[in-house]
C-alpha cells in the first residue's frame, strides 16, 4: 500500500472515531437533558463545569445566530475540502493525518447536526465565574480546535525542518 494511501486512511479513521464519539455524546444529551436544561456530571466541579443542552444556529462560539442554511453550506464545503486535501496531499506525516482527521470529523459531526436538527447541539459549559462563561461547545468543536492546533504545529515543524535542510545544504556547498 502506498504511503500516501496509508496516511489518508489514518485521516479517515480518526475522522470516523471523532464522528462516532460526537454522535454518541450528542445522542446522550438529546435523550437525557431537555433543551436549555443544565446538569452537573461532576457535582464537585459545578458551576465551573456542567452540561447545558443548547441549539446553536450560528457558528463557533454562538456568533451569527440564525444563519443555519448558509453555515450548513459552508460546513459541507469544509468537509469536502478537507477530505479532498487529505487524500490528495503529498505530505506524508502522521501529525498532519491526525490533525486533518480531527478537523474532518469535527466538521462532519457539526454538519450532521445542521442537516438533522437545523442547529448544532452544544452542551459543554465551562466558566471561571458568573462574569466569565466560555461559549458553549461540543466534542466536534473540540476536535476542530485541537486539529487546527496540531496542523499549525505541523506547519511550524515542517518549516523548521526545511530551513534546517537548506542550512545544511548551504554549509555542504560552502565546504566543497
Amino acid at each position: 500500500m502506498r504511503k500516501q494511501t496509508q496516511f489518508a486512511l489514518i485521516t479517515l479513521a480518526v475522522a470516523v472515531l471523532v464522528v462516532l464519539a460526537d454522535r454518541f455524546s450528542k445522542m446522550w444529551v438529546l435523550k437525557t437533558i431537555p433543551l436549555y436544561s443544565e446538569v452537573a456530571p461532576i457535582p464537585a466541579l459545578y458551576p465551573y463545569f456542567s452540561f447545558l443542552h443548547s441549539a446553536n444556529t450560528g457558528v463557533a462560539f454562538g456568533l451569527f445566530q440564525g444563519g443555519s442554511f448558509f453555515f450548513t453550506l459552508i460546513a459541507g464545503i469544509a468537509v469536502v475540502a478537507i477530505a479532498i486535501y487529505s487524500f490528495r496531499s503529498s505530505a506524508q506525516s502522521l501529525l498532519m493525518s491526525v490533525s486533518l482527521g480531527l478537523m474532518l470529523g469535527g466538521a462532519a459531526g457539526n454538519l450532521w447536526d445542521r442537516l438533522a436538527y437545523g442547529a448544532v447541539v452544544d452542551f459543554i459549559k465551562v466558566q471561571a465565574s458568573d462574569a466569565w462563561v466560555f461559549p458553549m461547545f461540543n466534542l466536534a468543536d473540540s476536535s476542530i480546535v485541537v486539529g487546527t492546533g496540531l496542523l499549525i504545529l505541523y506547519f511550524f515543524l515542517d518549516e523548521r525542518r526545511m530551513r534546517s535542510q537548506q542550512h545544511s545544504a548551504g554549509e555542504a556547498q560552502h565546504v566543497s
